[in-house]
């Protein structure tokens, strides 16, 4: 499981950096035509919407394996590698459980916008469902991720509570 979870990590990254060059490339030819041909391409300005909405929730799991996210470092550098070990795992397990919230949360609504058959009303009519499903998949993965880390943490913890495993 670890090692497919760790693909499916990796791929959802690429897929987001991927997404974002051609939001970069769609961007750049829709101000080329309109500028020089006054001819803009529609619905540029929409895709670019969903890759910012997309991205995030793509790559954060990425971003936490790697260690790579925000961190209140003038708390925890004033503690022993211990008890930064043990608030890490603390807040990567409730970190889990906000993820599971937003995945049910997101999840229903997602279902609900699915079954009434609710459009986006904006240049490409497309159902909202696939707009949004994005949300609950990306904190469904993100939980995942979290709860990994809380468990890594955990078990190095448990090898050595004295400095916190290793670090």
């Amino acid at each position: 499981m670890k090692g497919f979870f760790d693909k499916v990590v990796n791929g959802l990254a690429w897929l987001a950096g991927w997404l974002m060059i051609a939001a970069l490339l769609m961007v750049c030819l829709d101000v080329t035509m309109r500028y020089f041909f006054n001819s803009p391409i529609g619905g540029v300005l929409q895709f670019s919407e969903y890759v910012l909405l997309y991205m995030p929730f793509l790559a954060a799991a990425y971003v936490l394996r790697e260690e790579s996210h925000i961190r209140i470092d003038i708390v925890l550098n004033r503690l022993s590698p211990g008890k930064e070990r043990v608030i890490s795992m603390i807040t990567s397990f409730l970190s889990f459980l906000v993820m599971l919230v937003l995945t049910s949360f997101g999840t229903f609504i997602t279902l609900d916008y699915y079954s009434r058959g609710v459009p986006v009303l904006k240049y490409y009519k497309i159902p909202e469902f696939l707009v949004i499903m994005i949300i609950p998949f990306g904190c469904l993965v993100f939980g995942l991720q979290f709860a990994r880390r809380a468990y890594n943490l955990y078990r190095e913890y448990r090898e050595n509570p004295w400095s916190g495993g290793k670090h």
